[in-house]
């Protein structure tokens, strides 16, 4: 729904209609009916016996001028005819996408009845993604069915019609003149937020590295509030990597409300986050006992909040209230909001993205914060894999009905994929230790017989999942949950077997009797562009974005887009880093050295009593050096990270480093984890960070494939296989020292490696007065030599 405010009046489509008024719509009404007739083997072309055609109504929506607008895909005398791509279940269609195309029928129809037109005949026909139609279905809907049906919607939009014309009418307004909410602008902020606003008004991408301290934020949320103003864009996505991320962005945008400019925002969670009832919607049935009829009161009692941004109690809140669906409210709502502050999933990923967005696209924003976490996350979300054992799991399973058609499936799909894939290992088997055979091989090519085999199990996973969510024993909800695992698995193991072309790679595994295969994904690059495609412009920024090159063309910048590196607004001076290059750290080498390292790790503590981190490429290398560093200096207060911290475990610990008792406290962490990025400990939260070791990621099958894909690309394989991602993480953990201007702080570096010119290559602009120590003497004698010149400053 749009608002022209120069002519004041409304613009509404017959899908948004609908779509707000759906809910609380069980069906279109009274008609006489034809029964469906299934087609195959057709296609769009030769339906169609005319070309498109727009239709338009003059009507009220409260009391507002408004404009309905739509498309037929033909008109032929009365015949009015919908096609739909729809994704077929063994040629029946869902019920929800027959009430979209059938409501949209409903609503031209009543538009081409306006034109004189009687007896309106509707057509609406359902077609797969290769255009075959599988379903065609003939009505002849009643004059009194077609205006009550169009009533009822107009009567839904109705409580969307104010929310839009205060947007246009106040806010975007209050958003053209905004101020920069601070007094002063950083040393590079200008320049970032000319680039910016610059990049989303031409609808193209910005890859911008710029450090801790440079205001990233309020850096790119200024200007997207501006060109939201300037009709640039309609809306703004600020898209993480991790919910505490996306607390930076709220802190902001309240700032902004405070100096004027009020903006509807929200953050939106997972349903399993967000709503109690989440595995309610899991039983038979399929659906949620809240009621989805009072969706849009429940909607427009949180607009009347006047909140900036509405947040998970607010929509617990009013779903009690209203009896809705807490994850189905804040997802309505976010259609009234100007920001919508979101994981990366809600874009990226295939299987969960935000379909009323990002199915067809509009003019987005896309903010991308933390950019350098995305090849990675995008990878995960565009690779898959299936052991054989799952599908034997899965057959043994007494809740599977002995002869039922899906455990026939699951013993079909297995010996199949075992007679597929086996004979490619044959040369590659050799034995382990204990005499049993393994193996790995991996192929550019996929199979032709792979896609019969995954789309056949698929439909039976879908069969056997629908079938038990319809069943009512005992069993059917444990079932049914079963099933559905398995349908989004195979969905995603399909939907990276329609993607497979040269930018991936089929593993096969064999190893303790047991055959298994990824489809990996070698290079992000061209399914990130696809979806920022979806959009209008785009930002991608982090304080580790370099090399720069290297994240352009793994977040998909084959051509154009510009790049900007923000210099750090700290000075040298107020971080002392050296490096200890004269201790191994490689994997071999660990047990040997942690001796060293834990004297290394000392004499930095020794310099200054206060807080400290030591970060490792592994918990079990954690494990190892906190062992060795308690026993050797037991009085000395410890924490230590490990896999299987509760939720309150991570926020105690944490909590430790605010403490202020003055004693010494050291957190051994992993790289690459939750305390190694997106952690603000500022002033004597934490005075000092060793890292130790590099961070690569381990020796594997697929980082091999990687390094050999870009050895052919760019001829730069090991630097972006192992040697950019391993030395991102060290970046982002020693990041956690210096957060604002006052802060001061030491970071040492551990491992022979560093000394590598390689590695020098990488090393940021801040460490540049770093130096490389010896032993741990030296470190501690230059350590202290740092705290007495800040001593002398602070004087």
């Amino acid at each position: 729904m749009r608002y022209d405010e120069t002519n004041k009046r409304l613009t509404v489509s017959v899908g948004e209609l609908v779509t707000l008024a759906r809910r609380g719509i069980p069906s279109c009404g009274d008609t006489e009916r034809d029964a469906p007739s299934s087609v195959c083997d057709r296609r769009r072309q030769a339906l169609l016996s005319s070309e498109s055609r727009e239709l338009l109504l003059d009507t009220k929506i409260g009391e507002h001028e408004a404009t309905v607008v739509g498309v037929a895909d033909s008109v032929d005398g009365e015949t009015l005819t919908v096609v739909r791509e729809v994704q077929p279940y063994r040629g029946e269609v869902s019920r929800e996408d027959k009430e979209i195309a059938r409501g949209e029928g409903f609503l031209l129809a009543y538009i081409l009845h306006s034109y004189g037109v009687e007896d309106v005949k509707l057509r609406t026909v359902y077609l797969n993604r290769d255009g075959d139609v599988i379903l065609d279905e003939r009505e002849q809907p009643t004059e009194r069915a077609l205006t009550a049906f169009f009533d009822k919607c107009i009567s839904a939009a109705e409580v969307y019609a104010t929310p839009e014309i205060d947007r246009v009418t106040k806010r975007l307004p209050a958003f053209r003149s905004v101020k920069f909410p601070y007094n002063n602008v950083r040393e590079g902020q200008r320049d970032f937020i000319h680039a910016v606003y610059r990049t989303l008004a031409r609808g193209t991408r910005l890859y911008a590295s710029a450090p801790t301290g440079t205001g990233k934020t309020v850096s790119v949320l200024y200007p997207a509030i501006k060109a939201l103003g300037d009709g640039r864009c309609d809306k703004v996505f600020y898209l993480t990597p991790k919910h505490t991320t996306g607390e930076a962005a709220k802190a902001c945008l309240d700032l902004f409300a405070e100096r004027g400019a009020f903006v509807r925002a929200v953050t939106l969670y997972s349903k399993e986050t967000l709503c109690p009832e989440a595995m309610v919607c899991r039983l038979p049935g399929g659906t949620c006992r809240l009621n989805y009829k009072r969706l849009a009161d429940a909607t427009l009692s949180l607009y009347e909040l006047n909140k900036t941004v509405v947040t998970r109690a607010d929509f617990l809140r009013a779903a009690e209230e209203f009896s809705v669906c807490p994850h189905e409210l804040s997802l309505s709502y976010s259609e009234l909001c100007d920001v919508i502050i979101c994981d990366f999933n809600y874009l990226f990923d295939p299987q969960v993205y935000l379909r009323r967005y990002f199915t067809e696209g509009g003019a987005f924003a896309f903010l991308i914060d933390e950019a350098h976490n995305l090849p990675e996350r995008a990878r995960e979300m565009y690779s898959a894999s299936l052991s054989l054992s799952e599908l034997d799991t899965l057959y043994d399973n007494p809740l599977i009905p002995e002869h039922s058609a899906i455990k026939a499936a699951l013993k079909e799909a297995k010996d199949a994929f075992f007679d597929l894939l086996h004979p490619y290992l044959k040369e590659d088997l050799r034995q382990d230790a204990d005499g049993n055979p393994i193996g790995a091989a991996h192929l550019s090519e996929l199979p032709s017989q792979m896609y019969t085999i995954v789309y056949s199990l698929l439909l039976a996973a879908e069969d056997a999942y629908r079938r038990s969510l319809r069943e009512k024993d005992e069993e059917a909800a444990a079932r049914a949950l079963i099933f559905k695992e398995l349908y989004y698995n195979i969905k995603k193991v399909a939907g990276a077997t329609e993607l497979f072309d040269d930018k991936y790679r089929l593993f096969i595994f064999y190893e303790g009797g047991v055959l298994s295969f990824k489809l990996f994904c070698l290079d992000t690059g061209g399914v990130i562009a696809n979806r920022v495609n979806l959009g209008h412009g785009a930002v991608f920024f982090s304080a580790t974005l370099e090399p720069i090159e290297y994240y352009r063309s793994l977040l998909g910048a084959k051509s154009g887009g510009d790049t900007l590196s923000v210099g750090s607004p700290f000075d040298p001076s107020q971080l002392s880093v050296s490096i200890v290059d004269k201790i191994s750290t490689r994997y071999s080498e660990r047990e040997r050295t942690a001796p060293a390292v834990c004297r290394a790790i000392a004499a930095m503590l020794s310099a200054r009593r206060g807080n400290y981190m030591v970060f490792c490429p592994s918990f079990e290398y954690v494990e190892l050096l906190s062992k060795t560093f308690i026993a050797k200096y037991p009085k000395i207060h410890t924490l230590v990270q490990r896999r299987d911290m509760t939720a309150k475990e991570k926020r105690d610990f944490l909590a430790e480093f605010s403490v202020k008792d003055g004693r010494y406290l050291v957190g051994f962490c992993v790289l690459g984890g939750i305390y190694s990025e997106g952690v603000d400990l500022v002033g004597d939260s934490l005075i000092g960070a060793a890292v130790v070791g590099i961070g690569m990621p381990q020796l594997s099958y697929e980082r091999e494939a990687m390094r050999d894909y870009y050895n052919d690309k760019y001829e730069a394989g090991t630097e972006y296989a192992y040697l950019y991602p391993g030395m991102n993480k060290v970046f982002q953990a020693a990041g956690r020292v210096i957060r604002r201007e006052d802060d001061r702080g030491v970071i040492v570096l551990i491992d022979d490696r560093f000394s590598d010119p390689i590695y020098k290559k990488s090393i940021p602009a801040l460490w540049h007065g770093m130096r490389y120590v010896g032993d741990a003497n030296e470190l501690k004698d230059r350590i202290l030599d740092f705290w007495r010149r800040v001593d002398d400053e602070r004087k």
